[in-house]
């Protein structure tokens, strides 16, 4: 089949089903066609180019050139960069076609994806339900067929947390594998305060195109000096049996029945298998010290980037917030002040909680946890922190971030490559579990995260 016909298939597919989506906030269907009827013309880049022809979405983060880009910040809604971001023109050069932008929260700062700009993107599944955040329109639009691959970043779930609710298969590579360059926030004229905890990765319906994606995203681009010269390299020999641990408890949080079931029947699926499977945890990872450490961090390191009487209104705050209920959110707030003190604290602990799981990791191929208490919730509206609702899990009245990216933070603190894999569908929506993998080692968790995607259930097409 021609470029050109599978674009229209994209094209056509957006067409029908965007205006009840709302995964593209920016279409270049002039642009596409045109690049699509270059591809045609050129027989030599079809045998050269990785991604020859192939269609794809850019999550309204990552600047393009020549197409607007806003990152739903009410200043940027008529931004039009004049270069693209690093992994956009990365992208570009294997041959991908830009059919436009998906939807994202506000500066990518939420796990549900409702835009100040286009309005919430909705669940493939059920549009009264949220697709996640912050790649809500990433996560959709793979799903819906609009496009083959998205890139994402991740600090809080940001990748995870949409493919799992959306029923895609989703990669966050390790922290600075991937250049940020081009990337909103910081913002196009702003100083970058954001220096740890953040990811880049995509979203595609399967572990293949994931593993093309790193080899082509991956590596130094001259400008963001914190990512290392690794090459993308072919793992080493996988063990087998594969050996897969487990864990379901993070600090007595509760799992949605969906999830819980799911979980289930995935442990028995990998052991059918002939997979050693294992419910443990590295001894002293202590999920509370590491939502501690996350919100000094993020909180500081975000807080940055915030005007000063808000932040410091929020910081007083997270004062009254108690910490049995509330741990993240309350650690959060706090890291709002900027302690000096306190901010140096938690990096040590972070340092500790890498070194506990990566020794962990030493004797397993992956650790299988959920990637958030609850899957898709109906959509809601939030301000800040101050009118966050809470959500109702397995019938306890849980916070709202303890609610959605308390499964995810701590390996966004620890930088560790994780994927996601489809799980099956659960009365009627999909579950995604996420499998963590020992730090650089994102081609060995790709690997066995391929072996194991048929057993956890794969990529299921939305009813529409």
């Amino acid at each position: 089949m021609s470029v050109t016909k599978i674009v229209e298939g994209c094209l056509e597919n957006i067409r029908r089903h965007n205006p009840t989506i709302n995964a593209i906030v920016t279409l270049d269907e002039a642009g596409a066609l045109a690049a699509a009827r270059q591809a045609d013309a050129s027989r030599e880049a079809a045998n050269t180019l990785p991604l020859h022809g192939i269609p794809v979405t850019i999550k309204d983060a990552f600047e393009t050139a020549g197409l607007r880009t806003t990152s739903s910040y009410r200043p940027l809604r008529n931004h039009v960069p004049t270069r693209d971001a690093t992994v956009v023109a990365r992208l570009k050069a294997a041959g991908a076609i830009v059919l436009g932008k998906t939807n994202l929260p506000e500066l990518a700062g939420n796990p549900q994806c409702w835009s100040p700009l286009f309005g919430p993107t909705n669940n493939p599944w059920n549009t009264s339900l949220t697709s996640g955040g912050s790649s809500g329109g990433s996560a959709a639009a793979v799903a819906m067929g609009f496009s083959f691959l998205d890139p994402g970043s991740d600090i809080g779930g940001s990748i995870r947390i949409p493919a799992a609710y959306c029923g895609v298969a989703g990669f966050k590579a390790t922290e600075n594998r991937i250049p940020r360059t081009g990337h909103i926030p910081h913002l196009p004229d702003g100083s970058r305060s954001v220096r740890h905890m953040l990811s880049f990765g995509l979203l595609a319906r399967g572990v293949d195109d994931l593993q093309l994606g790193l080899q082509i995203l991956a590596g130094p681009d001259g400008v963001d000096s914190e990512v290392p010269p690794l090459p993308v390299r072919t793992p080493t020999a996988i063990r087998s049996p594969l050996r897969i641990a487990w864990w379901d408890d993070f600090a007595g949080l509760p799992l949605c029945p969906r999830t819980r079931k799911a979980l289930a029947r995935t442990v028995q699926n990998l052991e059918r298998q002939g997979i050693e499977v294992q419910r443990c945890r590295p001894p002293n990872f202590d999920f509370e010290r590491a939502w501690y450490a996350y919100g000094i961090i993020g909180g500081a390191e975000i807080g940055l980037g915030m005007p000063p009487l808000p932040r410091h209104m929020l910081s007083l705050a997270g004062k009254f917030i108690p910490a049995a209920s509330q741990p993240l959110t309350r650690a959060f707030l706090r890291g709002l002040s900027f302690d000096l003190r306190r901010y140096n604290e938690a990096l040590n602990l972070r340092e500790q909680l890498i070194g506990e799981l990566e020794h962990f990791l030493a004797e397993w191929d992956a650790w299988l946890c959920p990637v958030a208490p609850v899957v898709a919730y109906p959509h809601c509206r939030l301000d800040g922190f101050r009118k966050h609702p809470s959500l109702i899990v397995d019938d306890r009245t849980v916070p709202y971030l303890e609610a959605t990216v308390s499964m995810a933070t701590p390996f966004s603190l620890t930088g560790s490559p994780v994927v996601v894999l489809p799980a099956g569908i659960e009365d009627g929506l999909p579950v995604g579990f996420q499998f963590i993998g020992k730090r650089w080692q994102d081609e060995s968790l790709l690997s066995v995260c391929a072996m194991l995607e048929r057993a956890c259930g794969g990529y299921v097409p939305p009813p529409r």
